[in-house]
């Protein structure tokens, strides 16, 4: 890959949320690695019913994930997406559908119009990642639009946010989740969006070649999939990759029925 290709290309993510009528939330996910939906079924102020959907995944044990969503029956909506925490373990279910849960939550709860989030992480150079070592990220400047217009914008130098100012020195890791949780709800919510795409979309370099199971990849516990008892059998889908460098045509388009 020559230097200028690199830096043409692009990891983008799309979300959308929208009420297919008074009790009932359909949410999308869409990037290079993932492609998963959720439904929430819910009465004003509880969840009724969760059917989630995996047209497109990493791992073959993935969709394992999917029925483990349904513990969210019985639970109470929540404004912030983030509190999903407090009705689900983050790390035992699949990180996407957690994420995709919880936002569609926040959209039931707060009763919102139709909305479609996407962020874009331009390639970010990569160094590091050898004997012990983490990876090391070069500087990008990262965006969020919602239906279309931006919403935030950050620069990055490897996991600190350098800019806009009022952000600049906090990581992306340590003390990330106490200082979203201070934020009004939708700047978290933003926030919390662009993280994970940040967090994804450094993937986009790395060589998976080589990596044949989840386990290789060395993670740790993070979700569903990498959990100790599955790790080992969790097979990397090879055809599973896609490049939206070129935009967001395409995408969210062929969905699958979320039963």
């Amino acid at each position: 890959m020559t230097e200028q290709t690199e830096q043409q290309r692009f990891y983008r993510r799309l979300i959308d949320l929208q009420c297919s009528d008074d009790a009932t939330v359909t949410a999308w996910l869409e990037d290079d690695f993932h492609h998963f939906g959720v439904t929430v079924i819910h009465d004003g102020k509880a969840i009724v019913d969760v059917h989630a959907a995996a047209p497109r995944y990493p791992w073959t044990t993935c969709p394992g994930a999917l029925h483990e969503l349904r513990a969210l029956i019985g639970k109470p909506l929540v404004r912030r997406a983030s509190d999903i925490g407090r009705l689900l373990q983050m790390r035992t279910q699949c990180t996407h559908l957690f994420d995709l849960a919880g936002l569609a939550l926040a959209h039931a709860c707060q009763r919102r119009e139709h909305r479609r989030y996407e962020v874009v992480v331009p390639y970010r150079e990569l160094s590091g990642g050898k004997n012990g070592m983490p990876w090391i990220f070069g500087p990008a400047t990262v965006v969020l639009k919602q239906n279309g217009e931006c919403v935030a914008r950050w620069s990055l130098d490897d996991q600190i946010i350098t800019a806009p100012a009022e952000h600049a020195g906090q990581s992306l890791r340590r003390g990330f989740r106490e200082w979203t949780e201070a934020m009004p709800e939708q700047e978290a919510e933003y926030a919390t969006i662009l993280r994970r795409a940040i967090m994804v979309g450094s993937a986009r370099p790395i060589d998976m070649e080589g990596v044949q199971t989840a386990a290789e990849f060395g993670n740790g516990a993070v979700c569903y999939s990498f959990q100790p008892e599955r790790s080992r059998i969790a097979l990397r889908m090879t055809d599973s990759l896609r490049d939206f460098s070129g935009g967001n045509q395409g995408m969210l388009i062929k969905t699958a029925n979320i039963s």
